[in-house]
């Protein structure tokens, strides 16, 4: 009788620990599903924020480092445009106001001569002296123009004159083979070898500059092969342009003298209608900043305008001869409007 209650506890002691195991067996099962399920929410939560543009209102301190950064508050204002690609920013804030297709791939035409003309400025001082070579015969045949001849000499700020505002070929091709031959530190490299080492280095200011979606070919932006950028990029150029005292001065100018150092004595109109006062698209706030047309990337306009204080940047590519400047006044409008 002992033995058979003795068997018996030692059952219910063998059910009881089986019990006790199989709880802290299953308590630790759901802690470990729990957790698992909070990190792949975490980890969905981050990858949907990671877009071109954040809609966050608060940034997290990883985002913040990210330079530079345009905030998507694309829907502040509503127009209706012709150009097919399209960028309104506050440089201030690097808030978007507005865009269309602003990140898809695109022909830069001559809006590429900003980052010519920022990465010129990184390697030859204003006022250096600059004789015009053979370099000027690699532009093609239906170029614009600054009508340099060879044999000229002026400064690099005189060239970025005529470079920025009739839009010269033939000054970007000056510029590029006199900077790439500084750059290298050999003053007998070809043309266009020098035409090469100062590319890659424009593409290297695009970047640091955060203007990762380009890739520029040739200085003065001619259709060509495997070159390329966007809208939004053209922003962040265009923000750099402005920051910079010397290119920033040449581009608010609707019309500029100059006289050489060899004596020419030169007049060059800006291409931007938005500057010229006897013009029906001129607007008094505008200060800037490039005009550019090619085959590829149509007609477009890079513009900066102060508006109450604050200073918009606002890229129009794809659009035509006129409607580029119409397209800009109407967002200028919006942005009065606000």
């Amino acid at each position: 009788m002992v033995k058979r209650q003795t068997n018996k506890r030692n059952r219910w002691k063998q059910i009881a620990v089986l019990c006790v195991l199989i709880v802290i067996a299953a308590f630790g099962a759901v802690i470990l599903l729990g957790g698992h399920k909070k990190s792949s929410l975490k980890s969905r939560e981050s990858f949907e924020n990671t877009g071109d543009f954040s809609q966050a209102s608060d940034t997290s301190e990883e985002q913040s480092e990210a330079v530079p950064v345009i905030l998507d508050r694309a829907n502040a204002i509503t127009v209706d445009i012709t150009a097919e690609n399209a960028i309104v920013m506050n440089t201030g804030t690097n808030a978007a106001l507005y865009q269309k297709n602003s990140t898809d791939k695109i022909a830069p035409a001559s809006t590429a001569k900003m980052i010519t003309a920022l990465t010129v400025l990184d390697y030859c001082p204003p006022e250096e002296e600059v004789t015009v070579g053979a370099e000027i015969e690699m532009i093609h045949e239906d170029s614009s123009i600054a009508w340099l001849v060879q044999g000229d000499t002026l400064t690099v700020r005189q060239l970025l004159i005529a470079l920025l505002l009739p839009s010269g070929n033939d000054a970007a091709y000056t510029l590029a083979v006199n900077a790439g031959k500084k750059i290298a530190g050999d003053n007998s490299l070809t043309n266009e070898r020098s035409v090469e080492v100062f590319m890659d280095k424009v593409n290297e200011k695009a970047r640091a500059l955060g203007a990762e979606s380009s890739n520029f070919v040739v200085p003065d932006g001619y259709d060509t092969a495997h070159q390329y950028t966007t809208a939004y990029d053209l922003a962040i150029i265009a923000k750099a342009c402005l920051d910079n005292p010397f290119i920033s001065e040449i581009v608010a100018c609707s019309t500029s003298y100059e006289k050489w150092v060899n004596g020419r004595e030169v007049t060059y109109n800006n291409t931007n209608e938005l500057l010229n006062p006897n013009s029906q698209y001129y607007r008094p706030e505008v200060i800037g900043l490039k005009t550019g047309t090619s085959s590829l990337g149509g007609a477009c306009v890079v513009s900066a305008a102060v508006i109450n204080g604050e200073t918009y940047v606002c890229v129009v590519m794809g659009s035509s001869k006129d409607t580029r400047f119409r397209d800009s006044s109407i967002i200028l409008d919006k942005i009065k409007a606000q």
